[in-house]
């Protein structure tokens, strides 16, 4: 039974109740038929709901559907570089990042083969956050709220109720005024009755299922996956996929039509209805309780409710007297009329039966009341008895509780003078304790400061000695990228480089020009020595030819030529020797200073530059050294 089925048949009893009353009858009347000011309004609102928009939902979901079952994903590669005992699989990509890094080369097998210390290892990982499903995921969060917005506003409008109720009036019956405004206002939202009588009930049950397969489509694990990651927001770029797949095109269109849709996808009419109030049947029913307000001001106004209600009981006990009274009297007519031979004895029987039922009734209501009563007694006896227990044993706590009181004082005294004697005694051993241990931090604070200086000197030591292996490491490069361009050299000299040798990979060519670069280093130092030895070798062909060709012909100028000559020619070989002997210093600085500095690497397109500038340098070098060493010898 609903509520509504509940107050219907509480205010049918009650009108019945009181209809058999003369005088409420009549006050009932007066009220009823006084100047009627009552007015009933109540608003209801309809609402039509476009089916293009559903429609395009509903076709949309069966595309998302399918698109969610495809599961897009990519697989994500992650790559580092660890000790090859931790290993477990070799791809291609180790392959081709060993042969990058040659470096990593350090071990040797027993065979005699060289083996990496390390290896660059290569992760795949399955990404569901592609695009695709994050536009997925977006599509679905913009349809959960584009329906639930307008789901809501519809069950909101269509399911709610709002009734007015105005009543307004004064009675005079009697010596009694009653003057009454009432003025009802109520609001029911999503109201039962309306919800089950709502006119599009149809079309509200499928925008639920709309919306219960949306939030079945964001709580699969796909969409939960991709939830973790970045929204997506628009404007939408279409991919390959989102144009050429079909759910997904499909998908795509079901987003630009909810987009450009700017309407509200219903319409809304309110129906208001006013009632009439001038019937007397319906003014009778309005002025009920008006006429139960009264009672109840009266009676709690007065606070009789005590009054009332043993009242009620006497009422009640007197009803009952009376019933069996008359029907004792009914009895004893019928066996009258019975003895006299015009009566029923079927009759007769019914009423006594009757009779019987209402003595088995009162028998059952003294019963209960004995049992009551008895159970009532039985329970204050218990409570006595209780009561007494209770009082004992509250004297006898309290006599516990006095005696252990003032064993706990004595107990108290005795402990805190205990207390006072350990912590004299404590306080002693904790002096003592701390001296040690200030003694023990110290040393281990020392043997510490040692540790660290020492960590720190080996620490210096292995920096010099990994300083000075690096530099040995950078001249070994130096010098087998010079004899492997040596090597290079000769095998294209003579044509020992096959066609299927390929120096065009960026590895091969990177290799190529750290050799070139090293060659032209080597080149431009040599070049020194050389061009010293080319000088010396110059000035003696010229002294050569100078005493073949003019030699003779000093001879006659005397000794005195002779000795300027061989003057001059000293004088010379000293300063070639000492100019020598400069650039020997000069070569040696600058040899130091390359092996101590890292080289830097230089363009092979500056490499010879500078060696085409050395080049010339030398050239104008030599032929002023040649210009003065004439003029010197003539």
């Amino acid at each position: 039974m609903s509520r509504l089925d509940r107050f219907y048949r509480a205010f049918g009893e009650y009108r019945k109740s009181i209809a058999q009353e003369r005088e409420i009858s009549a006050l009932r009347a007066a009220v009823a038929e006084a100047d009627r000011q009552d007015r009933i309004r109540a608003i209801r609102s309809s609402c039509t709901i476009e089916n293009d928009w559903v429609e395009e939902i509903e076709r949309g979901l069966v595309f998302i559907e399918k698109a969610i079952n495809e599961e897009r994903q990519f697989i994500r590669s992650e790559g580092e570089v660890a000790p090859i005992e931790k290993i477990k699989h070799v791809s291609r990509e180790s392959v081709e990042h060993l042969a990058r890094h040659s470096n990593l080369l350090t071990q040797e097998s027993k065979d005699g083969d060289l083996m990496p210390e390390k290896l660059y290892a290569v992760e795949r990982l399955n990404n569901y956050a592609v695009y695709e499903n994050r536009f997925l995921y977006m599509v679905l969060l913009h349809l959960a709220d584009f329906v639930s917005v307008r789901y809501d506003r519809i069950v909101k409008l269509t399911n709610t109720y709002r009734g007015e109720s105005l009543m307004q009036k004064k009675v005079t019956y009697g010596k009694a005024t009653l003057e009454y405004e009432i003025n009802l206002k109520e609001v029911r939202e999503d109201d039962p009755y309306l919800r089950e009588h709502n006119g599009q009930r149809e079309k509200l049950e499928r925008l639920e299922r709309i919306q219960r397969s949306i939030y079945y489509y964001l709580h699969t694990p796909l969409m939960i996956e991709v939830a973790k990651a970045d929204k997506l927001k628009p404007p939408v770029t279409k991919t390959n996929v989102l144009r050429m797949d079909k759910n997904f095109k499909e998908v795509v269109a079901l987003y630009d039509y909810i987009s450009a849709y700017d309407r509200d996808g219903f319409s809304v009419e309110e129906e208001e209805r006013q009632v009439n109030c001038s019937k007397k049947e319906l003014a009778e029913q309005f002025t009920d309780p008006v006429l139960l307000l009264s009672f109840l001001t009266y009676e709690h106004g007065l606070g009789i409710e005590e009054e009332l209600k043993e009242a009620f009981k006497q009422e009640e006990l007197r009803r009952r007297e009376e019933e069996r009274r008359l029907l004792q009297e009914e009895l004893e007519n019928m066996r009258r009329r019975i003895a006299e031979g015009g009566g029923s004895p079927e009759e007769y029987i019914r009423l006594l039966e009757r009779y019987n039922r209402e003595l088995e009734k009162e028998k059952a209501q003294l019963l209960l009341i004995k049992e009551k009563a008895e159970q009532t007694e039985q329970e204050n006896r218990s409570l006595k008895e209780t009561i007494v227990r209770y009082q004992a044993e509250i004297e006898a706590l309290e006599k516990q509780h006095a005696k252990e009181k003032d064993e706990l004082k004595a107990n108290c005294e005795e402990l805190s003078r205990q207390m006072a004697e350990e912590a004299a005694a404590h306080s002693e051993e904790i002096l003592r304790i701390n001296c040690e241990k200030e003694e023990e931090i110290a040393r281990s604070r020392s043997e510490c400061e040692d540790i660290v200086r020492k960590n720190m000197e080996l620490l210096a030591q292995k920096e010099r000695e990994r300083e000075e292996l690096q530099l040995k490491a950078e001249r070994l490069d130096r010098e087998r990228a010079f004899a492997a361009s040596r090597l290079t050299a000769l095998r294209a000299e003579h044509g020992l480089i096959g066609e299927t040798e390929d120096y065009s990979s960026e590895a091969a060519f990177q290799e190529l020009e750290h050799q070139y670069e090293v060659l032209g280093s080597f080149l431009h130092r040599e070049w020194k020595g050389a061009k010293r030895a080319l000088r010396l070798q110059f000035l003696s062909d010229v002294k050569a030819l100078f005493t073949q060709n003019w030699g003779k012909d000093l001879i006659p100028f005397g000794k005195k030529q002779d000795r300027a000559t061989e003057a001059t020619s000293a004088e010379t070989d000293e300063k070639t020797r000492a100019r020598e002997g400069a650039d020997r210093e000069k070569d040696a600085a600058e040899e130091e200073r390359a092996e101590n500095a890292p080289a830097e690497e230089e363009p092979a397109e500056e490499v010879g530059a500078e060696k085409d500038r050395t080049d010339s340098d030398a050239e104008r070098g030599d032929r002023e050294g040649d210009g003065n060493e004439v003029s010197e010898a003539k």
